[in-house]
């Protein structure tokens, strides 16, 4: 065989590997370029705006750009050069990264796109058109992204195609309404077309192709709710999460590579009902997400391989899932002893600490995940008792209801946290009204005086709500002990039915309201700065919990 028929196939080695290299010290020169523009942006000088700026200004302000040797330091021209010979041409991979990560781009990028340039180095119409789509992309509705497909669909633009078939999977999952099916698996579909577009050794497609990952898994982690579906949905999931995998590691975002190996374990643990699979998951994920991303990391990562703080918070809540599962459980405490020790208070402590190296929405998720813990701990029940009962949580009334309000995106362990909540606080008004004359327990109550029995009643709902949790893992086992709760419950009220028509429910919270009001606008002196904060942290969740449909 000649050696022309032996190089003409595949590429070598050494061709993938040049190129491999090449596409790495392009992503540093833009992730670099990106920073010093969104430093102009956020901070402008006199003669230093973004508007002046430079392709030697990028080189000389550099921050993240690792050399050949191995020091970091500003940008070699001649590198950059090579690369990139306007900053319009830097600016419009600075917003193709931008895009295809999912982020805003500043206008004043998008500007850059439109500098006089020399004759020859001028974004084309076409292009022009492509780019100004593509950062417009989140203010179209489904029917103009599908628009836009069909468009990049018909002139064979694979990076277009790849690049709407991601924005419609994550547009189809934010508009999915609850019990409706169509839009998940829309989404679902586009995320596996957008999947099957990636070129696992393009760095801006394996970008895009994790967003297609993630749509995808998310959708089937919704079909999964249907028990006969599930085992195919976490086959699915395991499959989906290791191609993230794969685009992760083209990309060289060690965090994003651990995440979806968690995924892709965890969906394992549940379809094989590996209770230690399970638990080492989680434990490994969470010892990695501190070192990574703790108080003292022991590792650089890339700029955009970051961790988003709902990631954190499923990890944090995976563990209390497996501490209130297993950790007393009599076929898996000495397991879950024997993964965790005694150190799952410490590891969510030192969880927790990550939140500051987190992106998008910090804020919300932390808190949520915070009122949690809270809600947990004081909630935990006492192992003396007959059942489920919790010391009295009277004292801690305000705190509980913002917590009750805030975890309600956490599934069967808020369930069961919120129903031991509502028994004590039911048995709680049992004793004041035993103990206490009846003149002075109407000025005690609050204002809208909740009846133990409507508390007891509301407390076996939400333990009957687990019920359509998953029967698998720590999940399942979280759903017997609800069960097994809610049947002590019964039996020690069995006179609990206080149930209400719907109406009178509404009527009743519509009447609480209109009292608060009057309060409010009859005081005698305005808020303070303190009382203003306090309300508005209790308000908040409140206006969240209504307007996301979880209630």
């Amino acid at each position: 065989m000649s050696s022309t028929a032996m190089h003409s196939g595949a590429p070598s080695y050494q061709a993938r590997a040049g190129r491999a290299l090449e596409e790495h010290t392009k992503a540093m020169i833009v992730a670099a370029a990106e920073r010093v523009m969104m430093e102009r942006i956020s901070s402008p000088r006199q003669g230093n705006s973004i508007e002046r700026l430079t392709l030697a200004d990028v080189c000389g302000a550099a921050r993240g750009y690792i050399r050949r040797d191995g020091t970091e330091g500003p940008i070699p021209k001649a590198t950059m050069w090579k690369h990139f010979k306007t900053v319009e041409a830097l600016a419009i991979a600075v917003i193709e990264n931008l895009t295809a990560d999912d982020r805003p781009v500043p206008d004043q990028i998008a500007a850059l796109t439109a500098r006089d340039e020399p004759i020859g180095t001028r974004l084309d119409r076409g292009d022009a058109q492509r780019l100004e789509a593509r950062f417009s992309a989140r203010h179209y509705d489904i029917a103009r992204l599908e628009e836009q497909f069909d468009h990049a669909s018909t002139g064979n633009e694979h990076s277009d195609m790849l690049f709407w078939a991601a924005e419609l999977a994550e547009r189809h999952l934010q508009q999915r309404r609850r019990g409706d099916q169509q839009p998940v698996v829309a989404a679902r579909d586009w995320a596996r077309r957008g999947i099957a577009l990636v070129d696992p050794e393009a760095r801006l497609d394996c970008m895009m192709g994790i967003r297609c990952t993630r749509a995808a898994a998310a959708a089937e982690v919704i079909l999964c709710r249907k028990t006969d579906y599930e085992p195919t949905g976490l086959s699915r999931i395991r499959s989906i999460k290791e191609t993230e995998m794969t685009f992760a590691d083209t990309l060289g975002w060690r965090l994003h590579h651990e995440l979806a190996r968690f995924h892709a374990d965890h969906a394992r643990a549940l379809a094989e009902e590996d209770p230690d699979r399970e638990m080492r998951s989680l434990h490994t994920i969470a010892t990695t997400l501190i070192e990574l991303c703790g108080s003292g990391p022991s590792a650089a990562r890339e700029p955009q391989d970051t961790l988003r703080a709902s990631e954190l918070a499923d990890v944090i809540l995976g563990l209390r899932r497996i501490h209130m599962a297993y950790a007393s459980h009599p076929e898996h405490r000495r397991l879950c002893a024997a993964v965790f020790g005694d150190n799952i208070e410490s590891i969510t402590r030192k969880l927790l600490s990550c939140f500051s190296a987190t992106s998008k929405e910090r804020q919300r998720h932390e808190g949520n995940i915070r009122a949690l813990l809270h809600l947990d701990h004081l909630t935990r029940p006492d192992p003396t008792a007959e059942f489920d009962r919790v010391p009295s949580p009277l004292d801690s009334d305000e705190q509980a209801a913002i917590d009750m309000l805030r975890t309600a995106e956490y599934g069967v362990v808020r369930d069961i946290l919120v129903a031991r909540y509502l028994t004590a606080k039911a048995h709680a008004l049992i004793s004041l009204d035993e103990n206490r004359p009846a003149e002075r327990t109407v000025v005690e109550r609050s204002l809208v005086h909740p009846r133990p029995a409507a508390l007891i009643q509301a407390a076996l709902q939400f333990y009957n709500h687990t019920a359509a949790a998953s029967p698998r893992g720590a999940i399942g086992v979280l759903r017997a002990i609800a069960a097994a709760a809610g049947a002590n419950l019964n039996r020690a009220h069995p006179s609990h039915d206080a149930r209400t028509p719907p109406g009178s429910e509404f009527d009743t919270i519509a009447k609480a309201i209109n009292d608060l009001v009057l309060i409010t606008i009859s005081r005698r002196n305005r808020f303070t700065d303190n009382e203003i904060e306090r309300l508005i942290d209790m308000i908040d969740p409140m206006y969240y919990y209504i307007t996301s449909g979880r209630n």
